[in-house]
Parts: C-alpha cells; structure tokens; sequence
C-alpha cells in the first residue's frame, strides 16, 4: 500500500475516530466539536483543562485515536499533558499517541518544547474544517520513537 493510499483510507474513516477535545474556552470547544462531526467524527470526548483531561483519560472506555489540545489554561497547558503521556503517567494510554497542540500563534518558545515532545501536530486558530482534516490525517500518519529519558527532562512551564 503506497503512503498515498494510507492517507485516503485514514481520511475515509474519520467516523471510527474517538477524538478529545481540551481547551478551557468551551465556545472553542462548540466550535471544534461541531467542525469534528462536520467531518463525520462520532465519538468525541471533552476536557475543559489539562487536569480535566487527565481524568477523563485515565477513566476512559474507548481508546482516544487523537487528542487536540489547547496550550493555554488555567489548570494544566497543553505542553503538561503533553508530557504525562509521553512519559507514561497515563495508565492504559500510548505514550505514542496522537497529540496535536492547537494555539493562537506560533510562539518560539512553545513550538520548541512541544517538538522536544515529539507532538503529532499543530493546528493554529483560525480553524476551517479542510484545516482541521489535514492536520488530523498528517499527525495520526507521523510515527513516534518515544523517548521517555528526553521527555521527562523538558523543562514545560507550569
């Protein structure tokens, strides 16, 4: 199978994705959540802060195929959760696990911790749907070497 057509067929089946949304904005969240089932995305869970997401994570049913999550919040950034599932402080989630950081702009600092995290991708606001699908597609199709000795060693702002 050529990377082409692993590209397609990931496209073709957005319906069997379990996406987790996490972002304190919950108008953002509408937003993001509408434009998934836009996409045909059925299954969506929703965290309202890093902490937030860490509980759901670590008592969800159906495994998450990939995460979007903001940087910026009060309680616990983007790069936090980033960095417990890339170290494995989530039972029962791949460290390896599709994780776009979604954000309002390109920060230098930011970028550079989230890539030392290996993050799947980026989504930056404004968000439109063909946006949106392309960077889920390309993030699940980037394989991860984890790295645990590296990950916990950057130093993510709290």
């Amino acid at each position: 199978m050529s990377p082409d057509s692993r590209s397609a067929v990931k496209e073709d089946r957005m319906e069997d994705l379990h996406v987790l949304l996490v972002d304190d904005d919950t108008a953002f969240l509408d937003l993001l959540e509408a434009l998934l089932q836009y996409l045909g995305v059925k299954l969506i869970t929703r965290a309202t802060s890093g902490r937030d997401a860490f509980g759901k994570l670590h008592n969800i049913e159906r495994v998450v195929d990939c995460v979007l999550c903001d940087y910026s919040m009060a309680e616990g950034n983007g790069l936090q959760l980033l960095q417990a599932i890339r170290t494995a402080k989530i039972k029962y989630f791949r460290p390896d696990a599709c994780f776009i950081l979604v954000t309002a702009s390109g920060d230098h600092e930011v970028v550079g911790m989230a890539a030392r995290l290996d993050v799947s991708g980026y989504l930056v606001k404004p968000v439109t749907p063909d946006k949106l699908k392309t960077t889920i597609v390309k993030a699940r199709a980037r394989a991860i070497k984890i790295d645990f000795n590296r990950y916990s060693q950057v130093a993510v702002p709290g």
